[in-house]
């Protein structure tokens, strides 16, 4: 792992304080905050940090498979998802990347983008739905 994910992973430990970053590139986060609309509190959330990471933004992020928005199947999810992460239970994968010219990573993690800005944003993926 790099000095700058070694960074990163530490700050989203901060407030996933039971994340699992697997050494293939893989983090998993137990319990992420969910809207009521999909039948719970919380739901375990994996993502892949994609080689070439900051220069290449993530995409995507893993649900558990089965998660419905008010009953119905999200837009933009493959369930299950063609690649399956290295934790346990069929997963779902959700389209999400950050907006066109959005993802502005800096010297240093604190001054552009990063993955606390890359995690914090599946609350608005989660809010849309379907």
């Amino acid at each position: 792992m790099t000095p700058r994910l070694t960074e990163e992973i530490a700050l989203l430990k901060k407030r996933f304080t039971d994340l699992v970053a697997h050494e293939s590139g893989w983090v998993y986060l137990p319990r992420y905050p969910c809207p009521p609309q999909w039948g719970k509190t919380d739901t375990p959330i994996v993502f892949l940090i994609p080689p070439g990471y900051p220069g290449t933004p993530p995409y995507a992020f893993y649900v558990p498979s089965g998660m419905r928005y008010n009953g119905q199947p999200a837009n933009n999810c493959q369930d299950p998802a063609p690649q399956q992460p290295p934790f346990p239970g069929p997963w779902a994968v959700l389209s999400w990347a950050p907006d066109a010219g959005a993802w502005r990573p800096g010297a240093n993690v604190a001054s552009g983008s990063n993955l606390m800005n890359w995690v914090q944003g599946f609350s608005e993926r989660l809010r849309q739905g379907v």
